[in-house]
């Protein structure tokens, strides 16, 4: 009896610090996702593994989780049949095995979707998520600064090359990027983090130090939001904000933004660095270029339209298993005489790439979690602070929902991992606010 006791002990202890390092690993993963994504990836990889083992693969039995393992399943069918059977001539010299690498994009992420429930299922741990993402901000944040104010142009590599920090040479056209490549991928990151800031600006009631420093965190963010002239940004940024604090908000965004031109007006003034500006000559008129609409006429010449249009077309012509994955750009050519990477709306994407009934499937797994998390969450607002955290994280997942619609930032590696983190935390909200739990008084587990 004594031996049994012993040994129950013993697994309990090597569980419970199993888990810890698991959770470790897990932030740190977040920490060096912006900057390092090997060593992010690396860190994460451990933390999966440890998750599985610890549930004992538990979350695999989840449906929702179910569900999207299916759906990988039909992607990977999918991306087989291709390499096998498709013998479009347009694609004569393509290397099909590259529509293979594409599913890295996706069937790694479904795994770390599940397994990192793990680490998200309780608020205090999606509390310190969100920390550790905001800290590995800051770096975004400064490269911007060195890009924008004082013209450090990389770009600089490390680790054989495996860690870049871009830091592009800003050109007519074009806005702040910061480490990333694309000034849209930086404004998808920052604008997740907008709604994240606002939680942890709220969480202190009074002006202490880290009060202080969140806000400055918050005013550069969005300051930097602007310069990188992504409307997808902006756009993200007004309907995350509509989303946590209502109609009112966005008087209180424009007065704010008002204030904050006229604060760092000032700056210029009195500090003798000609490099700090708010907006540089050829950014204010790109900025104004983008938000112009000149005749509502013209609405269907606009590029992202005749893109989508010529996408559908395609789409039509083979709905059930789609062209491929990576032969857009080529198949693309072909139909419209237009050079474009991508269809600038992921549910077109999956659908052109994977065939219809892929792309719907997929499509209405993450609407119909978005959907219901919602409904959940609004009709749970007892806790003040659990309320607008969860609102708050649903508002990131919202910027990122609304950014696929007009564009795809999601084959950047760093992206894409952000994104299905806070959708595996959003899955944690759903199962928390479920009303029939609530009424049972259960709470979500996975071990």
């Amino acid at each position: 009896m004594k031996i049994t006791t012993s040994l129950k002990n013993k697994i309990h202890y090597f569980s419970t610090n199993t888990e810890k390092i698991g959770q470790k690993f897990f932030y740190l993963g977040t920490f060096f996702l912006a900057t390092a994504l090997p060593i992010s990836g690396l860190f994460f990889l451990i933390a999966i593994l440890i998750s599985f083992i610890e549930t004992r693969f538990k979350l695999l039995r989840d449906k929702w989780n179910l569900s999207l393992l299916f759906i990988g399943g039909l992607l990977l069918v999918n991306s087989i049949r291709f390499t096998i059977l498709n013998s479009d001539e347009r694609l004569i010299g393509f290397d099909k095995v590259t529509s293979l690498y594409s599913l890295f994009n996706w069937i790694p992420l479904f795994i770390l979707f599940i397994s990192f429930q793990y680490y998200l299922k309780t608020q205090s741990k999606r509390e310190i998520f969100v920390k550790y993402f905001i800290s590995g901000t800051i770096p975004v944040i400064i490269s911007c600064l060195l890009q924008s104010w004082f013209k450090i142009y990389g770009p600089f590599r490390t680790l054989w090359g495996l860690i870049v920090i871009f830091n592009k040479q800003i050109e007519n056209n074009q806005g702040v990027s910061g480490l990333f490549s694309n000034q849209n991928y930086t404004g998808i990151w920052l604008t997740i983090s907008v709604p994240i800031l606002f939680f942890l600006i709220n969480k202190y009631r009074s002006f202490k130090i880290q009060k202080l420093i969140l806000i400055f965190i918050l005013l550069i963010s969005i300051y930097l939001i602007f310069l990188t002239l992504s409307r997808n940004a902006y756009i993200g940024l007004v309907s995350s904000t509509l989303l946590i604090f209502g109609l009112k908000s966005l008087l209180f965004l424009i007065f704010f933004g008002i204030i904050f031109y006229f604060i760092f007006g000032i700056l210029e003034i009195f500090i003798p660095i000609k490099t700090i500006q708010i907006l540089e000559g050829h950014q204010i008129d790109s900025l104004i270029g983008k938000l112009r609409i000149d005749n509502i006429s013209d609405f269907l010449e606009f590029t992202r339209i005749k893109i989508w249009l010529n996408t559908l077309g395609l789409i039509i012509q083979k709905p059930i298993f789609g062209y491929g994955a990576s032969t857009f750009s080529i198949i693309f050519y072909e139909f419209s005489n237009l050079k474009m990477q991508h269809s600038h709306n992921m549910p077109l994407q999956l659908a052109y790439e994977f065939g219809m009934p892929i792309g719907l499937l997929l499509t209405f797994f993450i609407s119909f979690l978005f959907y219901k998390s919602w409904k959940n969450i609004f009709k749970n607002k007892e806790n003040k602070i659990t309320y607008l955290f969860n609102k708050c994280w649903l508002a990131s997942c919202l910027v990122a929902i609304l950014n696929h619609l007009y564009d795809i930032t999601y084959y950047d590696g760093k992206i894409s991992i952000l994104i299905w983190i806070f959708f595996s935390g959003l899955k944690c909200i759903l199962e928390e606010t479920d009303p029939k739990k609530l009424k049972k008084g259960l709470s979500f587990k996975v071990n």
